[in-house]
């Protein structure tokens, strides 16, 4: 029975290996006032993203989206209605893990279930 338990739990480990993957969108927001999420799929080389816009020191903007690999944990300059923003992108990679405020490290379904296994291995 163990044995038949192990084998399901590495079976379904593998389901989202090769699966495109599903982030939160959220296209603007201000002043960390929630904002309506879509979900949306990420194409290949791309991450989930918090993106945030901030102005004289201060967090004014933000949006959630897939972005290109090249462009997580980096910071650029952008324009706009006449302010200059810095721009940070926060990645993270497993499906909707940019739901939270942060993105950051989040358990991975393999990485769960391998460890529910572990668990019921050792109680059988």
């Amino acid at each position: 029975m163990a044995k038949l338990l192990l084998l399901c739990v590495a079976a379904l480990s593998f389901v989202g290996i090769g699966a495109a993957l599903q982030c939160l969108k959220c296209d603007f927001t201000i002043f960390g006032i929630p904002c309506h999420t879509s979900t949306t799929t990420c194409e290949e080389g791309q991450l989930c993203a918090i993106i945030r816009g901030r102005a004289a020191g201060h967090k004014l903007i933000m949006k959630k989206n897939c972005v290109n690999k090249l462009k997580c944990h980096t910071n650029d300059t952008s324009t706009w209605a006449g302010i200059t923003y810095s721009t940070s992108y926060e990645c993270c990679e497993g499906d909707f893990c940019n739901s939270a405020a942060s993105a950051g490290a989040h358990l991975s379904l393999v990485v769960g279930l391998a460890m529910l296994g572990t668990w019921l291995a050792q109680g059988l």
